[in-house]
């Protein structure tokens, strides 16, 4: 199989349990509840995936990670931007990994 078709295959796997809550008509008849916990399912899954990695990534210096998502979330709740928590917490991670 061609590369290019794999990546682009995979990409879109990934990509459509994403945007399906987002664009699906059938949430708007959900109950309030429910279709707010069904816009907030990729994000809550992403964070249950990347959340342990951080504290287990850095295990002699654990309070890396966890500095990089206090900032990374920080950051997120004043902006309200993606790129800007991003940046904040890679510079975090790094000056507590070289400094401390």
């Amino acid at each position: 199989m061609n590369i290019w078709l794999m990546i682009v295959l995979s990409a879109f796997a990934t990509f459509l349990p994403r945007v399906v809550p987002y664009y699906a008509k059938f949430l708007r008849k959900l109950p309030r509840f429910a279709r707010k916990c069904m816009l907030v399912m990729p994000v809550a899954a992403l964070g249950a995936l990347l959340f342990p990695g951080t504290i287990v990534d850095f295990s002699p210096q654990w309070y890396a990670g966890l500095l990089g998502v206090a900032v990374a979330a920080a950051l997120a709740w004043w902006k309200g931007t993606i790129v800007l928590p991003i940046i904040g917490s890679v510079l975090a991670t790094w000056f507590a990994l070289t400094c401390f």
